[in-house]
């Protein structure tokens, strides 16, 4: 089905800057030409524009309805924690600006998927175990899984955390400046301090999250302390080594 002028420029002014869009749509489409090296101010430009959009009201209406479902506390355990500095997650994904952000399908805000939750809170777990022997394998089981064909599922499920930062922009636009690109891309030419730095947009994440057990209470609680134990000390997303994707110790 091929689309009519009118319908063509109802999607432009819908993908424009100002325009209260979601953000993964803005990134993905938000560009009417493929940019090369040489507009690569358009790319600067569409960035921008996404850190400029502004949490909407139905955002934090369910953001609330899900705290509210979620209250239970012989069925889950929520807390919420704060980023340190600022978090990618899913900068890898496909589109025309070559970096991106993971954001839920329906409201375009920042998530961090449950497998990652879960990853992150299974290192935890295992790390303890090879360090003190205070967390033994059937627990470990338990909590996570066996995994493979045979494997069985674990007994706790690990929800995507919701972002719900005070801050009425979740996105900010970021700067990472390669010195090597030559080096990088094919190794032909050695790495020298002589290099320019090549200015390349990024998109990360500010703010707080809000995460999600589900399961036995007494279960929930160990798989909550371990990732309260993991998400300051090692962090989830990309360039975890520069302090990206770690969160606050709490009291």
């Amino acid at each position: 089905m091929s689309l009519g002028r009118h319908q063509i420029n109802a999607i432009h002014r819908a993908l424009a800057p100002g325009s209260e869009v979601h953000p993964g749509l803005r990134l993905a489409h938000g560009l009417s030409e493929w940019p090369n090296a040489a507009e690569a101010h358009s790319k600067h430009d569409l960035i921008r524009s996404v850190a400029r959009i502004k949490t909407p009201d139905f955002y934090r209406q369910a953001l609330q309805r899900w705290k509210n479902l979620t209250g239970d506390r012989q069925r889950f355990c929520g807390f919420e924690l704060a980023l340190h500095q600022r978090l990618y997650i899913g900068v890898t994904r496909d589109n025309p600006v070559e970096t991106g952000v993971t954001v839920s399908h329906s409201y375009g805000m920042p998530i961090i998927p449950g497998s990652t939750v879960k990853g992150l809170a299974r290192a935890s777990a295992e790390y303890i175990e090879r360090q003190t022997g205070e967390i033994r394998r059937d627990v470990i089981a338990w909590l996570f899984g066996e995994g493979g064909d045979d494997g069985e599922s674990g007994g706790i499920y690990y929800h995507d955390a919701w972002w719900c930062g005070n801050s009425d922009t979740p996105f900010v636009p970021e700067i990472v400046t390669p010195h090597h690109t030559e080096y990088y891309q094919n190794g032909r030419k050695a790495a020298s301090d002589m290099d320019s730095p090549i200015p390349a947009p990024q998109i990360a994440v500010q703010g707080s999250f809000y995460f999600v057990i589900e399961g036995a209470p007494e279960w929930t609680a160990v798989a909550a302390a371990l990732l309260r134990a993991g998400l300051p000390q090692w962090g989830v997303g990309g360039k975890k080594s520069s302090g990206y994707g770690r969160f606050r110790l709490e009291p």
